[in-house]
């Protein structure tokens, strides 16, 4: 079955061996050089609160400081992608992450476009890129415009990333704003690791089109009979304009930025609440999965054939390539 696949950072996704290669080339130093032990390092000890996801993120992000190790990377996520019958994906990356080696924002983009089309090339699919702006930071607009001048390229959409908490998406209307009046696509990390207001704020305020995670919806909702009714206007207004929830189970439960585990996710029941659910892999390293799993953890809760192609048709509707 071939998957689209819609939340996928690539910073998330890189290949250990080729974290220990590069870094062994630049002299990073590495908790671990044993493959299997830095994937394990990866993978475990994940918390939010004491700041460990991020510090993941360091590691990975300064291996993907020059031009062509972010080509090289991007071109095995998409290789790797293939391999997992993903055959349409939109890649996010925050670009201004990237240059503290004196690379230029666009030559960063420019590399990651080189790895899409190179490896769409040798491997077939449809490959594209979010550009991330980090919601902590005061840069978001010049992220927008980055993501604007490049409209021609693989470049489709636009992105608020990084700790929620504390970092309401209106702090960046003017980039949001930005974005609305462009042909870029908006999507808005929101409810994963803060509460309701959070996705009011990215729906109500910024327009966003499709939202990052979005499982914290169920703060608006009653449960009975296993099913969620909304009691709020924001989770009325989500299922009514089938706002697309880019829902990523096991990167929810490792993350460490709530309390949900995989026993409790509620992305089946959000699917069988009429909620416009799509299965994603998130942080392929960091969550230790691929999208292929996502689905089988899924199948594992109840979720059958036809809910599964429900999920891949939601995924395909939902692509920004729909929106030109």
């Amino acid at each position: 079955m071939a998957y689209t696949s819609l939340h996928d950072h690539l910073d998330g996704g890189l290949r250990a061996n080729t974290i220990i290669e590069i870094a062994n080339k630049k002299n990073i130093h590495l908790p671990s050089e044993n493959e299997d032990e830095l994937k394990k390092w990866f993978f475990e000890n994940i918390s939010t609160k004491k700041n460990q996801v991020f510090k993941k993120f360091e590691l990975t992000i300064s291996v993907m400081q020059d031009e062509d190790s972010i080509e090289r990377i991007t071109y095995e996520s998409v290789q790797d992608l293939r391999e997992d019958n993903v055959e349409y994906a939109e890649l996010r990356y925050a670009p201004l992450q990237h240059i503290s080696q004196d690379l230029m924002p666009q030559q960063v983009v420019d590399a990651v476009n080189r790895g899409l089309i190179n490896a769409e090339i040798d491997f077939g699919g449809e490959f594209y890129s979010i550009l991330c702006a980090m919601r902590q930071n005061n840069d978001s607009d010049q992220v927008a415009e980055l993501a604007i001048n490049n409209i021609n390229t693989k470049v489709i959409g636009f992105d608020l990333a990084g700790p929620e908490f504390m970092n309401p998406p209106s702090k960046h209307l003017k980039a949001t704003n930005l974005i609305n009046n462009s042909g870029i696509g908006l999507t808005i990390h929101a409810g994963e690791a803060a509460d309701l207001s959070y996705i009011e704020d990215a729906v109500f305020n910024c327009k966003t089109q499709r939202i990052g995670h979005g499982w914290q919806i169920i703060e608006g909702c009653q449960e009975i009979d296993n099913i969620y009714y909304p009691k709020s206007k924001i989770a009325e207004y989500i299922i009514a304009n089938q706002i697309p929830l880019e829902i990523c189970i096991s990167s929810n439960a490792k993350s460490g930025a709530s309390s949900v585990t995989f026993e409790s996710h509620p992305a089946v029941k959000l699917l069988r609440s009429g909620f416009n659910v799509t299965l994603n892999s998130d942080n392929r390293l960091m969550a230790k999965t691929k999208l292929s799993n996502e689905f089988k953890i899924a199948k594992d809760k109840g979720l059958t054939d036809e809910e599964e192609i429900q999920l891949i048709k939601n995924s395909v509707n939902a692509r920004f390539t729909n929106l030109n």
